[in-house]
């Protein structure tokens, strides 16, 4: 029979990608998960890794025994956040996606408050546009934002609230262009922005408050997943823009940017965090989840289960 911790090594070399990364993942050395592994492929008589300085990869008899030893693993883990949570301890790793859009709703006051909350958790952060595979990419939470809600039942997920966007443009664009768009159809003479990276062209929905929908397509001026810098364009007459609320509430306040065709507005978007499961979660994985509702919710955000 094979040493459960040597399976257990195999396991986790291979869930981070390699040796290295799961030496900072782990804690465990390099030279100790090498040794454990080269034991385990001696027992089998058989390569479970190929490695060189330069490449990683799994053979397929490695692969089959990663998917056995990832269920001892899981159920390892889950034995951990039970006793974990028994000793109401709150240490570990949590590894967060989220747009950089989505960073200015969170507030980055929410992240320096939850490390200041709990010293022993490790914070780990991607800011990506892109939507992540949570479990191949080893990611506990992402937040997302989808005018309908993710249907992979594997993922659990908390409602955050919903994010209103509204089309804002500068003064001086609409002067330079002779006033004000009166209809969506009016938008076509105008140059845009877009939220989003390398787009060729973009859609926009919107809906009126007697419940008409309509589209708006059009090629972006300019595109980018930095919503400060796609406002601050838009500030500076390039183009007409649909972003959130919150992030050109100022502009509008001081009116270096105009609340543009405010009978329509774009379909709201569901904000929400999701993540493999709640059953077994880890403590710093759950406080990480309770410690950004709690946030929002003092600034008159919601947030549940669903």
């Amino acid at each position: 029979m094979q040493d459960l911790n040597d399976l257990l090594c195999f396991a986790r070399v291979v869930r981070y990608g390699g040796f290295a990364a799961a030496e900072r993942a782990t804690g465990e050395r390099k030279s100790k998960l090498s040794k454990r592994v080269a034991r385990l492929e001696t027992d089998f008589g058989a390569r479970l890794i190929e490695r060189s300085t330069r490449s990683f990869r799994v053979t397929d008899i490695g692969r089959e025994l990663y998917r056995e030893c990832e269920v001892i693993l899981q159920r390892l883990e889950a034995s951990e956040a039970l006793a974990m949570t028994a000793r109401d301890e709150v240490r570990g790793t949590v590894r967060v996606a989220m747009s950089a859009g989505m960073l200015e709703y969170l507030g980055r006051t929410t992240l320096v408050d939850f490390m200041s909350r709990y010293p022993e958790v490790r914070l780990q952060l991607r800011l990506s546009s892109q939507r992540v595979d949570l479990i191949n990419e080893r990611i506990d939470v992402a937040f997302r934002v989808a005018t309908r809600f993710d249907t992979d039942q594997s993922l659990a997920m908390r409602s955050l609230g919903v994010g209103a966007r509204i089309l804002a443009a500068s003064p001086a664009l609409l002067q330079r262009l002779g006033g004000a768009p009166e209809t969506l159809d009016d938008l076509a003479r105008f140059p845009t922005l877009s939220v989003g990276e390398m787009l060729e062209r973009d859609r926009w929905e919107f809906a009126n408050d007697v419940g008409e929908t309509c589209d708006h397509h059009h090629v972006p001026h300019f595109s980018s997943g930095d919503l400060q810098l796609i406002c601050e364009a838009a500030v500076a007459g390039r183009g007409v823009v649909l972003l959130p609320e919150h992030i050109c509430e100022a502009e509008i306040r001081s009116g270096r940017l105009v609340h543009i065709l405010p009978q329509w507005h774009a379909l709201e978007g569901q904000i929400h965090m999701v993540f493999t499961t709640p059953r077994g979660m880890l403590p710093p994985v759950r406080a990480f989840i309770d410690h950004c509702v709690e946030t929002l919710a003092q600034r008159g955000g919601r947030g549940s289960w669903t």
